[in-house]
């Protein structure tokens, strides 16, 4: 994985320079264009345009967590099922050991994702894939690869049940089902990228998942912190042809424990005060909860700091 370059924090301590007396802060994201680096654009404004806190975003090339737990940046923005899975150092993060000093801050945006299969196929729901071409491995993805194996757990079926078609990310796989080399692809809900593959086979629809209590545990284990949603049938999405349950987790933000309980404070209340000043920069934060800001994503703590600005601001965040 690649680390934030000296001459990004350069850049970064250049910045802080001009800022008076501000403290600067780093906030480590995935590159441009990206939906971590959106985010955290989004953040880093309201938080120095709110505060006397300077905010920079700092691409990390690659995951945001190891800067962070590196000390070169103080704040990062990530999925919440992979923080989990870094912090404990568990899965695929087994060999790095785990990283306890990685505390969490807010659940910022949900993030939606469903199966798709072509419109007119006989397929409907993810149950329905046994014997069929499935996207394997993304190795370079590893978050996304755990979210096919979810999918598949939640339709009864493992890898043997299914012709397992490696991909290497989440793009690719949704490039091969356009030309006809998987049977299926997953991928956010009224993305580009979906409406993209939507016209090139002559139209998508999700597949239906089970919202059963055992799928919510199952769910929940898999990907610490993930939940069901259910969305309906809209323009935004004409792929949803029917009211469809699909996996929901949360892009979240997340910082080191050494940065003190008042700065997280100051994050914390920045973020959950300025919702109109978020979308406003990033279209997609009007999705944006405040009262979702908290929730529990199991092995993972929250920094001091947040929980005393939850408590300021009416809330609660989980002491564990």
């Amino acid at each position: 994985m690649k680390r934030i370059t000296k001459a990004a924090l350069a850049a970064t301590l250049a910045l802080g320079a001009t800022a008076a007396q501000a403290q600067v802060l780093t906030l480590s994201t995935t590159n441009p264009g990206g939906l971590a680096h959106s985010v955290g654009t989004a953040i880093a404004k309201a938080v120095t345009e709110t505060t006397d806190l300077r905010m920079v975003v700092v691409p990390a090339g690659g995951s945001p967590m190891p800067a962070v737990a590196g000390g070169e940046a103080e704040c990062g923005i990530n999925i919440a099922y992979d923080l989990a899975y870094y912090v404990n150092g568990s899965t695929y993060y087994a060999k790095d050991g785990a990283h306890p000093g990685l505390r969490m801050v807010a659940a910022v945006l949900p993030s939606q994702l469903a199966m798709y299969v072509r419109k007119d196929s006989d397929i409907n729901s993810v149950a329905d894939l046994r014997g069929k071409r499935v996207p394997s491995e993304l190795n370079a993805q590893l978050a996304i690869g755990a979210v096919y194996e979810t999918f598949l757990k939640l339709g009864g079926l493992t890898r043997d049940d299914v012709t397992s078609i490696p991909a290497q990310s989440i793009v690719q796989a949704a490039e091969d089902f356009s030309t006809g080399r998987n049977d299926t692809f997953a991928f956010s809900i009224g993305t580009a990228k979906v409406l993209e593959v939507d016209s090139s086979v002559g139209g998508l629809k999700a597949l239906q998942t089970e919202d059963t209590e055992a799928n919510r545990a199952l769910l929940n284990d898999s990907l610490p912190g993930a939940y069901f949603s259910q969305v309906e049938p809209s323009e935004r999405a004409p792929q949803i042809v029917a009211p469809t349950n699909v996996i929901t987790f949360d892009i979240i933000m997340f910082c080191a424990d050494s940065v003190p309980d008042e700065t997280i404070a100051k994050i914390t209340t920045a973020v959950h005060d300025n919702k109109d000043m978020l979308a406003e920069t990033y279209k997609a934060m009007a999705r944006f909860d405040p009262a979702h800001m908290a929730p529990e994503i199991p092995g993972v703590s929250y920094h001091p700091g947040a929980i005393s600005a939850y408590q300021s601001l009416g809330m609660t965040a989980p002491q564990g």
